[in-house]
């Protein structure tokens, strides 16, 4: 989910360097997940928009977490608030 040199690249060197013992197979097998996981989020945060006071916001976090973690309950705090930025980011495009 990074942005700049590593955006929309593949995690499997990063995600291998942090944890050696995965095989290629599950590398790539969790650089699948994240993207769908990524694509599901930016779909829920465009397919949601919120109509208040005349303008568009975007879907409250609270509710966008609610969301993806029902489907995904083992994404932490920290790339849960990324998804979403990123979501709404992505959203204004």
């Amino acid at each position: 989910m990074g942005f700049g040199e590593n955006w929309l690249a593949d995690i499997d060197k990063r995600l291998s360097e942090k944890h050696p013992e995965l095989s290629e197979s599950d590398l790539r097998k969790a650089d699948k997940l994240c993207r769908k996981i990524t694509k599901n989020a930016n779909d829920f945060v465009s397919k949601n928009p919120i109509k208040k006071e005349g303008k568009i916001t975007f879907v409250d976090s609270s509710d966008f977490k609610t969301y993806i973690l029902n489907q995904h309950s083992w994404i932490n705090e920290e790339n849960l608030n990324r998804l979403y930025s990123q979501s709404c980011y992505y959203a204004m495009k």
